[in-house]
């Protein structure tokens, strides 16, 4: 574990202990925390931990897939007392469950067979591969002398249009 990874988990143990009715290890202790938790432990405390290493902290507690499982709509929110203090929004809600189908425990959990190791290629990997021009249809893509050659005639007219005025 990097120092940094220490240094978090050290707050969390930290707020943990300070704080048991608002953070939980266990799963079933777990409650979605009030909004503005973080103001809320520097107005009760002073933490040898600064501003930065909380908010590092409770993103670590809050992102964890137990956390977001308890952030569903109607679930009652919870102070550093345990005291309630609103209410999950339909909202919150979604956010939170679209964090768990991205969070990289659930990733990691998907199927292997959606992966097939050692699996023979269809098709020789020494064959050149196709022309790309030839497959997209449409207008063929610039090179770099199809811009240079634009770009000059772009600039023609205004270096014309003086030397014409200059012969009035």
């Amino acid at each position: 574990m990097t120092d940094h990874n220490a240094k978090i988990e050290q707050v969390i143990r930290d707020l943990l202990a300070a704080f048991p009715l608002a953070f939980s290890t266990e799963p079933r202790g777990i409650k979605p925390l009030a909004i503005g938790i973080r103001q809320q432990i520097f107005a009760r405390c002073s933490f040898s931990h600064s501003h930065r290493s909380v908010g590092e902290a409770l993103r670590r507690y809050t992102k964890c897939p137990s956390y977001l499982q308890t952030v569903i709509e109607g679930a009652v929110r919870v102070d550093l007392d345990g005291a309630t203090s609103g209410t999950v929004t339909a909202m919150e809600a979604a956010h939170a469950a679209e964090q768990i189908m991205t969070s990289p425990a659930v990733v990691a959990g998907k199927p292997k067979d959606t992966i097939r190791p050692n699996t023979p290629a269809t098709e020789s990997l020494a064959k050149s591969p196709p022309n790309r021009d030839a497959v997209k249809p449409g207008p063929r893509r610039l090179g770099l002398a199809d811009l240079r050659q634009a770009a000059a005639a772009r600039r023609a007219p205004a270096l014309a249009a003086p030397a014409a005025l200059a012969a009035h």
